[in-house]
């Protein structure tokens, strides 16, 4: 098992964000969180990461990480792209992928940083033309394909993103997913949070649905996909 949440809740002044959700994603699956705006599901990537205030429990690979720092649970090889981006404005796209790598520098040949990163642009093509752009002068579309790209460079185990194509151009948009496809051949375990049903259920193995704090739903992607009754109970769709 890669990640088990147990009996997780979240509570705002009295009101209940999260309510004693528990679920799991298992080794190289792609798993999403589905459910309509105020569900809960950002809450519960934050109580994950542990930057809000909660109760039950968290494991990852078998280590309990319910009351880790943050900082020291994203270097567990789990990358994590929140849904606010994390770029340095002020700083080159290079400079932003050396920071994200920092650790692969350290542990390894520089030679192997600058071999992951022409991987990197393999993917991220319009990111290398603007290699010495700072990130603050990218679009916002731009910004968040650097996230996800410093992510990637970590080489991480687990990837989890939280609505990564919010507010993406279309083309931006059939990227992300393309990435996801990408994380699923290199057997990256992949969590995500979306509001792009459709396309989260064609690239995802299993998914959960979310309603007012609650998982009410889960099973394959594929069953979702076709189940046009859960979309319009749940999905909005």
């Amino acid at each position: 098992m890669m990640l088990k949440v147990e009996n997780l809740s979240v509570s705002y002044n009295n009101a209940v964000a999260v309510d004693n959700i528990s679920f799991e994603v298992k080794k190289n699956e792609a798993v999403a969180i589905l459910g309509a705006n105020g569900a809960g599901k950002t809450t519960l990537l934050n109580a994950i990461f542990n930057t809000v205030k909660k109760s039950g429990k968290v494991i990852y690979k078998d280590r309990d990480i319910s009351n880790m720092h943050t900082k020291d649970i994203v270097s567990m090889n789990i990358a994590y792209v929140p849904d606010k981006r994390t770029v340095f404005n002020d700083l080159t796209v290079y400079e932003n992928l050396e920071i994200a790598a920092k650790d692969i520098i350290t542990s390894k040949k520089r030679r192997y940083f600058m071999e992951s990163l022409e991987h990197i642009f393999e993917r991220f093509s319009n990111l290398k033309e603007k290699i010495a752009l700072k990130a603050g002068y990218l679009s916002g579309g731009e910004q968040q394909m650097l996230s996800i790209a410093q992510g990637l460079i970590r080489e991480p185990e687990m990837f989890v993103m939280d609505e990564p194509t919010a507010g993406l151009s279309p083309k931006l948009t059939k990227s992300v997913f393309e990435i996801v496809s990408f994380m699923k051949h290199k057997k990256i375990t992949v969590l995500m949070v979306e509001q792009n049903v459709n396309k989260t259920l064609q690239y995802t193995d299993r998914a959960y649905i979310m309603n007012v704090g609650k998982i009410v739903d889960s099973g394959y992607s594929e069953t979702f996909l076709k189940s046009k009754s859960v979309k319009k109970a749940y999905l909005g769709g």
